[in-house]
């Protein structure tokens, strides 16, 4: 089942991000704490929206994103998805995206964007999914300040 998130998912999603993402190929170094202020950020931007896919009663997987108001058309950004490890290439995934789709354009929402790394399954994933790279935007800038 997949349904519109609801904010008594964030401690859930919460956990679920942390697993995901601690663990191959992203290797991050998630606290519960900082990934729920990670998550809170999003939930607070105007314009947010996500989605969650349940199993068995569990929340396996999110997606989670905010509409942006852009000069030719409004376009929903996807600050975040994931899916349980264990749940990963049996379609949930590309469920939850058929099932924002349908939010989106009962919204006249028509255009998804998001980023990921390179050469990771998530980008062969997205790929498959329908999405294809913006040639123009060829580069992803950061700059860590020095006291």
């Amino acid at each position: 089942m997949i349904r519109r998130f609801e904010f008594k998912d964030l401690d859930k999603c919460t956990l679920l991000f942390c697993e995901v993402f601690n663990g191959e190929p992203w290797n991050d170094q998630w606290s519960d704490r900082k990934a729920k202020e990670y998550l809170l950020d999003f939930v607070g931007t105007p314009g947010f929206m996500g989605l969650v896919a349940i199993q068995d009663e569990e929340i396996i997987g999110f997606i989670c994103g905010y509409r942006k108001k852009w000069w030719e058309n409004d376009e929903f950004f996807v600050n975040e998805m994931c899916v349980h490890p264990k749940d990963q290439g049996q379609g949930i995934g590309s469920k939850m995206f058929e099932s924002l789709e349908r939010e989106l354009l009962a919204e006249d929402i028509k255009t998804i964007t998001l980023l990921t790394d390179r050469n990771v399954p998530a980008e062969k994933f997205y790929k498959k999914n329908g999405f294809s790279e913006i040639n123009r935007i060829v580069v992803f800038l950061a700059k860590n300040i020095k006291e």
